[in-house]
């Protein structure tokens, strides 16, 4: 009992430290200091040798360990972290690489590359920590390394009292050095994503943000099976190694390191051009290392370093130690501009660069290439083509040495479908009928927009009007107007509409009066009333009309004060006077009278006032729709709308904010069923705060029978009636529906394009409530290979399918797909064929693409279907190509017929249809 109150009261007073070393800083205070050291100092730990940016004479440099020969796997990273001083020698001079690095020597390190060695040790005050076998000569560091913030107290003695001794874990070592780095709020923003290794359940939730950025920097990797293992013990090589790797990213560096550009190589002095334009000499040690960034076994030698080559280098007094080649390619400039001509006699071409003119020099030995690889001549460069000029980025009037061809002029004549003509930039946009694709082209003041043999003022062209385009050189020469989809529009302020409502009359610009008949088939449109007639309309209103075959087929009110307030209570009625008082939905009371003209609904079914008039009860909830005191319409409220702030999971009520920002809350039936098209058989449990839900009321208004949920899913379109009346779409599940288009907008970066913008085979975001579309965005897409990655930055380099490189700001947050697992941008790499989607939120999702090995065994251009040979009888051997299949041979774009039967090739699939297919 006295042996457990003991325990007990020790405890107490630890935390009791910790609580005030946490409250107060710095963490110093008077300790009897008794204890005997447990742990046996190591390399990084038993010297009192200053920090790396205090020692000046080379006497001092140390260039290895005698256990770790030039052949050890971490060769590189011991060598430069010893050169900058940041782990040193035990007593003999050993490294001791294999051995395991303890918690207080891992933080010793830290604090070195730091660059806070000095000012530990400065302070001389007596240090007091709740561990009991942190060594004397380790503590100035760790209390250093809590007031800095590499350690949290709070988090170190949840493992007890046994801690510098303790072996560092490779997810201790992760936190550790990220904070090190400054990376600690980047790897915070980051701790809710899976790290896509097979024991990410084994990740501690307080490290899985560090471990998710330093996979991210490059700092930490993980093992060929896939695992992370984060318990695993860190080796001293191992763990100068990931300091090593994340030196790098110190704001301020050791003063011994220089990175930069050689621009000078005389013997062994070598003259770098450093970042910030500053050139300096430094003299190669005949001892000096050189090491290379594609291979941490790899060594170079002093042959190897190249004028030009891109450097780090750790060096003391002028004299080089270490040299890593961290880029072996010629540092180029490059232009890109429009061709506007080449002399090839005078070896210069002119672009236009900007809307400005400029006039090249070229190298005798230019290189030009598409972005095939394929060889051009000079001679066969067009005019208009658009070009990237390269030259060495560091030779003073360097000529253009190589030209890519980076896109050709366009000459095509094509049918599609109107969209936008700016007058100013010069553009007409039109949608690609054969394509689907939406294009930009430049006109110019050559270009005709005709309609037969007339001229036709593009002012009058409007969306969805179908044209015949003519292109040349990528300018527009020709825009043909094959069909106006409204024969005439006219616009006004409404004088009269005739008594039989088949008549409106309106006063366009000045005085002039237009009057036209009202088809039967009458669209009014006003400001967000579902329910406009041409009864609805009241002289003034300012108008615009769409007119077919002389009769009106869509009327928009453009400017009137629309009152529309949704589950407004009924207060009083007066039938002699026609009077309705109601309170709509923040207590705010209304009066309104009622007119022949007012329109009195339920659901969607007009009712004459005698029989709707037993509505008008206190209590009752209604829709109203009113302009400037005039009620247009009521509506008894038969469902409500807004975002849910709580569920109760023992009455079933449900509070929801409606669009005026009311709270209201709400009883639901037991058996109130929840639409929601990503969980079929959802109940009231499956509803979360932030839901915007729409509620079905039962006959008293008060309670909820049915409740349908709005959410936004990517998809991909599987096909589109040749009319555009349905589409048929395939979720993330592999489910597919169809949906009528009647009356759901489509737009697509902000711009309605209809349902004609809309192409087979690519992703669409859709929005639905319940089970039912409510409206359609069609996204932009980008389908390649990865070139480059750079995770750190969120940007992924990809070529896509028409050959044109494409940088993508994929962001930090991006999604990675592979089939149904979820990874962070560090999971992909080059040649990946991936598919980049990003939605209208800015949210990006790359869904790796895998390839298969298959044996052709034909194709039939008729139906665009490619069948395989089968490899097992349950093999699926015919697929259609995707529309914007890619099918090439090496670096040759081929024609599918190109392919002969037996031909083993890697086929890309997406969404069941062939999207790529390489042959070697």
């Amino acid at each position: 009992m006295k042996r457990k109150m003991k325990k007990t009261l020790k405890q107490a007073v630890v935390y009791s430290i910790v609580s005030t070393m946490v409250l107060a800083a710095p963490a110093y205070a008077e300790i009897n200091d008794n204890k005997t050291n447990t742990g046996t100092s190591q390399s990084s730990s038993n010297s009192n040798t200053n920090s790396n940016t205090n020692s000046n004479s080379n006497s001092n440099i140390r260039l290895g360990f005698p256990d770790v020969p030039s052949s050890h796997w971490a060769i590189k990273h011991v060598s430069k972290l010893a050169l900058i001083g940041i782990v040193q020698g035990d007593d003999q001079g050993k490294f001791n690489p294999e051995n395991s690095v303890n918690q207080q020597d891992a933080i010793i390190m830290a604090i070195r590359m730091m660059g806070f060695e000095k000012e530990a040790l400065d302070n001389k005050t007596t240090i007091a920590l709740p561990f009991e076998d942190v060594r004397t000569d380790a503590r100035p560091y760790v209390a250093y390394a809590i007031n800095k913030g590499l350690i949290d107290l709070q988090e170190e003695v949840a493992g007890g009292m046994k801690w510098g001794n303790q072996d560092a874990s490779r997810e201790w070592v992760a936190k550790i050095v990220i904070r090190a780095v400054g990376k600690k709020q980047e790897a915070l923003n980051k701790s809710n994503l899976p790290t896509g290794f097979a024991d990410n359940t084994s990740i501690s939730s307080s490290t899985l943000g560090y471990i998710n950025e330093a996979i991210s920097l490059g700092i930490v990797n993980g093992f060929e099976d896939n695992t992370f293992r984060p318990e695993g013990s860190v080796t001293r090589a191992q763990m100068a190694t990931f300091l090593s790797r994340a030196e790098k990213y110190l704001v301020n560096p050791s003063d011994k390191v220089m990175v930069g550009t050689i621009t000078s190589i005389s013997g062994n002095r070598l003259t770098i051009l450093e970042k910030n334009g500053q050139k300096r000499d430094v003299q190669l040690h005949s001892n000096a290392s050189f090491y290379t960034f594609k291979d941490d076994t790899a060594k170079l030698t002093s042959s190897d370093v190249k004028l030009y080559n891109e450097v780090y280098i750790l060096q003391n007094q002028g004299t080089a130690y270490f040299i890593e080649v961290t880029n072996d390619e010629i540092p180029m400039s490059s232009i890109t501009g429009k061709l506007v001509s080449v002399n090839i006699n005078d070896l210069t071409a002119s672009l236009e660069v900007d809307g400005k003119y400029y006039t090249y020099d070229l190298a005798s030995n230019v290189t030009i290439r598409d972005l095939n690889g394929a060889g051009i001549s000079l001679g066969s460069l067009l005019d208009n083509s658009v070009l990237e000029l390269k030259k060495h980025a560091l030779i003073e009037d360097a000529k253009i040495s190589q030209i890519i061809v980076k896109q050709v002029p366009l000459n095509k004549t094509f049918n599609g479908s109107f969209q936008s003509f700016d007058p100013a930039a010069l553009t007409v946009t039109v949608t690609d009928k054969d394509t689907g694709l939406i294009e930009t082209y430049e006109i110019s003041d050559r270009s005709a927009f005709v309609q037969g043999d007339k001229y036709f003022d593009p002012a009058n062209l409007f969306e969805g009007d179908i044209v015949r385009v003519q292109i040349k050189n990528s300018v527009v020469i020709s825009v043909e107007v094959v069909q106006q989809l409204v024969e005439k529009r006219d616009q006004g302020r409404l004088v009269t509409v005739s008594d039989d409502k088949t008549i409106v009359t309106i006063q366009k610009t000045g005085d002039e009066l237009a009057s036209y008949k009202v088809s039967d088939r009458v669209i009014v449109l006003m400001e967000g009333s579902q329910f406009g007639s041409v009864r609805d309309l009241m002289p003034g209103d300012d108008l615009k009309l769409e007119i077919n075959q002389n009769k009106i087929d869509k009327i928009a009110v453009q400017s009137r004060s629309i009152q529309n307030f949704t589950l407004a209570t009924v207060h009083g009625y007066d039938a002699d006077t026609k009077f309705l008082t109601v309170i709509d939905e923040l207590g705010k009371p209304m009066i309104y009278k009622l007119t022949d003209k007012t329109r009195l609904l339920f659901d969607n079914n007009e009712i004459p006032l005698a029989s709707f008039q037993s509505n008008f009860v206190k209590g009752k909830r209604v829709n109203i729709v009113a302009s400037e005191g005039t009620l247009l319409s009521v509506q008894v409220a038969t469902r409500m709308e807004g975002t849910i702030t709580s569920v109760s999971s023992t009455s079933g009520d449900i509070t929801v904010k409606t669009a005026s920002g009311a709270i209201q809350t709400y009883k639901t039936m037991s058996y109130a069923g929840v639409d929601k098209y990503s969980l079929p058989n959802a109940k009231l449990s499956d509803l979360r705060q932030g839901d915007f839900v729409r509620g079905f009321f039962d006959a008293t208004q008060e309670t909820v029978v049915g409740l349908s949920v709005r959410e936004s899913l990517i998809v991909h379109t599987v096909s589109k009636e040749a009319d555009g009346s349905r589409i048929t779409i395939r979720d993330s599940a592999g489910n597919t529906s169809s949906y009528s288009m009647f009356g759901i907008p489509v737009h697509r970066n902000g711009l309605a394009v209809g349902v004609a913008g809309i192409a087979v085979d690519e992703p669409l975001q859709v929005t639905f409530i319940g089970r039912t579309l409510e409206n359609v965005q069609v996204l932009d897409t980008v389908r390649g290979k990865v070139t480059a990655v750079d995770a750190a930055s969120g940007k992924v380099t990809v070529t896509d399918y028409t050959g044109i490189s494409r940088v993508v700001e994929a962001g930090t947050s991006a999604v990675v797909k592979n089939g149904a697992n979820t990874y962070t941008l560090a999971a992909l790499k080059a040649d990946d064929r991936v598919e980049i989607v990003k939605d209208t939120a800015g949210a990006t999702t790359i869904r790796i693409i895998t390839g298969e090995q298959r044996g052709i065994y034909s194709y039939d251009a008729s139906t665009r279907e490619m069948t395989f040979e089968r490899r097992n009888l349950n093999d699926k051997v015919k697929y259609l190509l995707h529309e914007k299949a890619y099918i090439s041979q090496g670096t040759q774009i081929i024609q599918p017929t190109a392919l002969n039967p037996g031909d083993r090739v890697t086929v890309y699939f997406v969404n069941d249809k062939v999207v790529e297919i390489a042959k070697p």
